[in-house]
C-alpha cells in the first residue's frame, strides 16, 4: 500500500498558527468512526483522544462487548487506560475500583458498598459492518446522552444480503487538515482537472505519459435529508489528446454529516458495484485520522476492484499537499463559474456549535448576498 505523506517538509509554526486561527470550530456534529472490532482484543483497553476529548475503548473478556468511556475515573481522577479489564469490568490503577459497561461501580476492593449515584461517563457506539462509530455532539449542543442522534451511519442492504463482501481497508493515517476541508473539496469542482487530471498507475504516485482523466463532476444537496450532500463525477481517460472508448465509469460520492463519513459508490457498468467508505476523525483542529473500507459485488473480480479503488487512491495526496499548507479564506472572492461555496457552508451551519465562538467564524453569504436590501 502507498504512503500518503508528501515528504515535504512540515509547515512552519507561524504557518501553523495562522492556519489554526482562520478556520471554524473543528469539532462538528456528526458520526465518527473510532476503530473496527476486529482490531481490539478482548481484555484490551485502548487510549484515544480525538473530538478534544479523552476516551478510553475496552472490551469485555467474557462477552467481547466493546465500551467507550471517559478515560478519567469519576473516583479521583487516576486515567483508566493505566488499567485493566477482569471479566466485564474495567479496573482503574490507582485504587482498584471496577466499572461496569454502563459506568456503574461494580466492585470496590475496600468497601462493601459501592456508591450508587458515582456512574463513569460513557458513550453509546453503533457497530455498522464490524466498525465503531461514535456521535459526538458540538459543544453548545444538547450531550449526546440526553438524546438519540438525528440521523445514523448507513448501513449497505447489499452486505447484510451477501451480495456485497468486504474487499479491502487502507488507513491513510494522519492528515494535517481541519475536516472543513473534505466538505469543501465536494463543491470545489473546477480543482478536479488541475489536481486531478493526471492518469496514475493505481496506489502510486507515477504518472502515465500522454494520458489524461476527464473529469464532468455536479454538487447537490440531498432531496428528502438536510445531513447528506452529494457529487456525482463522470470520468472518461484521454490519450494525447483523444478520448479512449469504453473507458468511462462514474461515481457518487455522498457525504453523510460535516464529511467524517463519505460513501462512494463506482458504478461499473456490466460488472456491478463497488461501494466504499471513506472516514475523517479530528485528532485536533488541524489533523485527522483518515480511514477506508471498501465492499464490492462478488462477480467482479478482485483485480478490477484493486484498480479502481486504487486510481481514487492515487489521487487523494493530491489533495493533501494543498491542505496541509493552505488557510481557511472565511470570505473567498469567487469567480461565476466556481462552485457553490457559499451553499455548502450554509449547509455546513447546521453541525457547529449553537452559540459560535471568536474562532466559528464561517462566513455563508458573498458579499453580494449580503448587501442585497431586505425586501
Amino acid at each position: 500500500m502507498m504512503s500518503f505523506r508528501s515528504g515535504r517538509e512540515k509547515p512552519s509554526s507561524l504557518l501553523e498558527a495562522r492556519r489554526a486561527e482562520s478556520y471554524p470550530y473543528p469539532y462538528p456534529t456528526g458520526w465518527y468512526r473510532l476503530a473496527s472490532i476486529d482490531s481490539l482484543r478482548r481484555g484490551e483497553i485502548r487510549y484515544l483522544e480525538c473530538l478534544g476529548k479523552q476516551f478510553v475503548l475496552w472490551r469485555e473478556r467474557e462477552s467481547g462487548e466493546v465500551h467507550l468511556m471517559d478515560a478519567f475515573c469519576p473516583h479521583l481522577g487516576a486515567n483508566l487506560a493505566r488499567g485493566r479489564v477482569r471479566g466485564d469490568c474495567i479496573e482503574c490503577p490507582f485504587h482498584q475500583w471496577q466499572f461496569a459497561g454502563d459506568g456503574s461501580v461494580a466492585h470496590i476492593p475496600y468497601s462493601e458498598r459501592p456508591p450508587a449515584r458515582v456512574l463513569a461517563s460513557t458513550y453509546p457506539l453503533s457497530d455498522v459492518h464490524g466498525d465503531l462509530f461514535l456521535f459526538h455532539r458540538s459543544e453548545g449542543s444538547q450531550d449526546v446522552r440526553d438524546g438519540p442522534p438525528p440521523y445514523e451511519v448507513p448501513r449497505l442492504p447489499e452486505v447484510d444480503s451477501g451480495r456485497f463482501v468486504p474487499r479491502g481497508r487502507h488507513s491513510a493515517g494522519r492528515v494535517g487538515m481541519h475536516i472543513i476541508e473534505i466538505a469543501e473539496n465536494a463543491v470545489d469542482t473546477a480543482h478536479f482537472q488541475p489536481l486531478h487530471g493526471r492518469f496514475r498507475v493505481p496506489w502510486t504516485q507515477i504518472p502515465i505519459p500522454g494520458v489524461e482523466i476527464v473529469h464532468t463532476a455536479e454538487w447537490m444537496l440531498d432531496a428528502e435529508y438536510p445531513w447528506v450532500m452529494h457529487f456525482d463525477d463522470s470520468v472518461i481517460l484521454r490519450a494525447f489528446g483523444r478520448r479512449i472508448g469504453r473507458t468511462e465509469s462514474k461515481a457518487r460520492v455522498s457525504y453523510y454529516g460535516p464529511g467524517s463519513l463519505l460513501v462512494f459508490r463506482f458504478d461499473l457498468e456490466g460488472w456491478g458495484e463497488i461501494v466504499m467508505y471513506q472516514t475523517f476523525l479530528p485528532i485536533s483542529p488541524l489533523e485527522q485520522q483518515v480511514d477506508f473500507r471498501w465492499f464490492a459485488d462478488r462477480t467482479i473480480p478482485r483485480l478490477l476492484v484493486w484498480y479502481v479503488i486504487g486510481n481514487w487512491m492515487s489521487q487523494f495526496p493530491q489533495d493533501i499537499e494543498i491542505w496541509e499548507n493552505k488557510v481557511h479564506e472565511p470570505q473567498p472572492k469567487l469567480c461565476r463559474d466556481d462552485g457553490p461555496v457559499y451553499e455548502m457552508r450554509r449547509w455546513y451551519q447546521q453541525f457547529l456549535p449553537n452559540e459560535p465562538t471568536s474562532a466559528d467564524v464561517v462566513k455563508t453569504s458573498s458579499p453580494r448576498e449580503r448587501s442585497t436590501p431586505a425586501a
